[in-house]
Order: C-alpha cells, then sequence, then structure tokens
C-alpha cells in the first residue's frame, strides 16, 4: 500500500519559499563562478597578446628597413645598423637585436658566458621565431645589465658584435645615444644611408614630443639637405626613436658634414651626433706589407741568385784565360 505524504498549506508555503531560496543561491553563486572565470579569461588573454606584442616587435624589427644590397645578396652580414649600447627600465620589456643573415649559426654571450643562462646571470631568452636574431626578458631586472655578445659563424668566418646594456630611469636628463652615425666614404652617382637612435624614455607631460632633425653643417652652420629623404622609427613602446637620412645619388653638393639633433620633450640639451660624408680618392698603389719570414726568404732567394751569378761570371772569366793561353802557346809552338 503507498502512503502520501500531507504537508500542511502553511508548510507548503514555506517550503516554496525555502525552494525559492534556493534557486535565487544557485544563480548568485554561478553568476559569481562565472564572473570569477570571465576575469581568468580576460587576464590569459590579456596576457597572450601582450606576449605577441613583444614577440612581434623582436620579429618585425630584423624584417624592416633593411641594408639594400642586403636583399640581393646572401653573404654573412648585418642586415641593418646594431645598437652598440641599449637603455632598459627596471620591471619593463626589453629586447636586443642582431639582425643579420648568411650565417650557419648565431650565438649569444653575456659577460663572456654563453646562453643558455641561469637567473642569477640573465633572464634575456632567445626568440626562436627570429632565428635567433633576438633575445628578449618581459621584465627587466639588475642582473641583466652587463656585456652582451652576438656571435655570428658559417664556413668559412667569423663577425661579432658588442653591446653593452645599462639600466635607466623612465625620463633621462637628456637623450642617450645607442646608435650613432658612421663615416662614410662614397662615390658619385651611389646612394648613402645615414641612421641615428637614441634613448629618450617616457614622456612626462601630453603635448610633450621627440624630434629628430638631419641636417648638413655648411662653413660651421646649420643647413637644408637637398635631395634626401628622412624616416623617423620608435621601438620599446617610443622609449628609443630613430631617424634615417637616405640620399638616392650623391652629387658633389652632399659631401661634407652632417649633424642628427634629438630633442626630447621639454629638455633643453639636444643630443648632437655628427659624422662626414667624403668621396672615394683614389691614390697611389703601394706595396703590400710583408712579413718578416717572408722578407727573410726573399734575402735568401736574392743571395743565392747573387752567388750563382757570381760564379757564372768566375768560370767565365777562368775559361777566357785558359783560351788566351792556349792560343798563346799555339802561336808560340808554330812560329817558325
Amino acid at each position: 500500500m503507498l502512503y502520501r505524504k500531507h504537508i500542511s498549506p502553511s508548510g507548503g508555503v514555506m517550503l516554496t519559499v525555502l525552494k525559492s531560496v534556493g534557486r535565487r543561491n544557485r544563480r548568485r553563486c554561478h553568476n559569481v563562478g562565472d564572473a570569477k572565470l570571465l576575469t581568468v579569461l580576460i587576464a590569459a588573454c590579456l596576457t597572450v597578446v601582450t606576449g605577441l606584442i613583444d614577440r612581434a616587435q623582436g620579429e618585425d624589427h630584423c624584417s624592416e628597413h633593411r641594408y639594400n644590397d642586403s636583399l640581393v645578396s646572401d653573404y654573412m652580414q648585418f642586415t641593418k645598423e646594431v645598437a652598440d649600447r641599449e637603455y632598459g627600465v627596471l620591471g619593463q620589456f626589453k629586447s636586443l637585436h642582431c639582425c643579420a643573415k648568411g650565417y650557419r649559426s648565431i650565438e649569444w654571450f653575456k659577460n663572456g658566458q654563453p646562453y643558455p643562462w641561469g637567473g642569477d646571470i640573465s633572464s634575456l631568452i632567445v626568440y626562436p621565431e627570429a632565428a635567433n636574431q633576438t633575445i628578449y626578458t618581459h621584465r627587466i631586472s639588475e642582473t641583466d645589465i652587463g656585456n652582451y655578445s652576438c656571435v655570428l659563424r658559417n664556413d668559412t668566418g667569423i663577425i661579432r658584435h658588442d653591446i653593452e646594456l645599462r639600466m635607466q630611469e623612465d625620463k633621462p636628463d637628456y637623450p642617450l645615444p645607442t646608435f650613432k652615425p658612421k663615416d662614410m666614404i662614397i662615390n658619385l652617382g651611389e646612394t648613402a644611408r645615414f641612421y641615428c637612435e637614441a634613448f629618450v624614455g617616457k614622456l612626462d607631460l601630453p603635448d610633450a614630443t621627440n624630434k629628430i632633425v638631419w641636417m648638413q653643417v655648411l662653413d660651421d652652420k646649420p643647413a637644408s639637405i637637398v635631395d634626401a629623404n628622412q624616416l623617423n622609427v620608435t621601438r620599446e613602446d617610443g622609449q628609443i626613436i630613430g631617424s634615417y637620412l637616405s640620399i638616392p645619388k650623391i652629387e658633389h653638393h652632399h659631401y661634407g658634414r652632417y649633424r642628427c639633433q634629438i630633442t626630447s620633450g621639454n629638455l633643453e640639451r639636444p643630443l648632437e651626433l655628427s659624422m662626414v660624408l667624403s668621396p672615394a680618392q683614389v691614390t697611389s698603389v703601394e706595396d703590400p706589407e710583408l712579413d718578416l719570414p717572408w722578407l727573410i726568404v726573399i734575402a735568401i732567394v736574392v743571395m743565392v741568385l747573387l752567388v750563382i751569378l757570381a760564379l757564372s761570371f768566375w768560370k767565365s772569366q777562368l775559361k777566357d784565360h785558359d783560351d788566351n793561353r792556349c792560343s798563346a802557346q799555339f802561336i808560340a809552338d808554330n812560329d817558325v
């Protein structure tokens, strides 16, 4: 026999209220769980996006603004200007680059220690997607400062470049050079490319701007550059700014001294970097320098030749003397 449990009207009302409260609590718990899950997902997405942006910076750096001759040649070489000194801000992203091609292997060293490094030496790691031309860290620390070197190798040679990494505040007192333009010797009709770069840090005012101006110095006075193109670039979230100066066809008026002036924000002290563009000159052909062993060999050969010549001359003299004696004896014997 089945029995039905009897519930009073007041009990039924109470049971309905309890069920309603339970459903609301379950919905509240689900909402809280969903919110936590959404927060975690957003944080993970931001981390992934930040990492992709940071890595893309390292990858794009070596694929952009390459030397023109590196696009059509395959020998081992640097494909763009490589910084001599770098600056990092504590706790921020930092990358170092040695953009190159034609190498069989590329190795990184810090203070003479080969990569990979332990945490007590450096937190920078190699970025394989950039063919190991870039090393980076998401948060630079004091242990990361030091002297880094990239070494390129192939079957016939080795190329090495050194980069000094220093720690710096967000905003330096004046622009700090990371790459200084180099003097160049170029023939008429050829193309020229100069580059200058500096660490300027974060701008502290909304209306503050960074500025790079290229000028040619004529009679110790700055002048505008004729028939030239300027392209400004940035990296490391705008903390490092640089500028390319390209002259498509060198003419006589292009030769002389140039200046790259970098101004950061409202700082009164600009950075001025100078270099000289000179024509190729034909000079007299000079004998190549000879090593001491070669000089000794040449001296011995010369001495041997002199001895041979002396012996030949001496034998020739003896033969002539004998011939003369024979002739005199023959005349005497036949004299009637």
